[in-house]
């Protein structure tokens, strides 16, 4: 594999492993989803061992942030070339009901 294929490769396993971290407030109202599901990834990138997602959140001050924070980064250190994770708040989108997706 060239080396400008191992990022979007990179990319997706990380985006595959981001469906294993549960969203927050469908967990309190018993409706358990996924962050992707949700919609709540808005970017993700990989390079040279540092993944870096960017969420979009119904509200900037979510105090949900640290405790996905922590699980993403988390989820993400399982993957043996990931050696650093950023999970960073986007600054020109908020979530809003259309970005979930109805996959099962």
């Amino acid at each position: 594999m060239d080396g400008r294929r191992a990022p979007v490769c990179m990319v997706e396993a990380i985006r595959e492993e981001l469906r294993k971290v549960p969203e927050p407030c469908g967990l309190l109202m018993r409706t358990p989803m996924d962050i992707c599901r949700m919609g709540l990834v808005e970017d993700v990138r990989y390079e040279a061992g540092r993944a870096r997602v960017t969420l979009v959140l119904t509200d900037t001050s979510c105090v949900h942030f640290g405790g996905m924070r922590r699980y993403i980064t988390d989820v993400l250190l399982e993957l043996p070339e990931v050696e650093a994770v950023d999970v960073v708040l986007s600054r020109t989108a908020l979530w809003t009901p259309d970005r979930m997706t109805q996959r099962h």
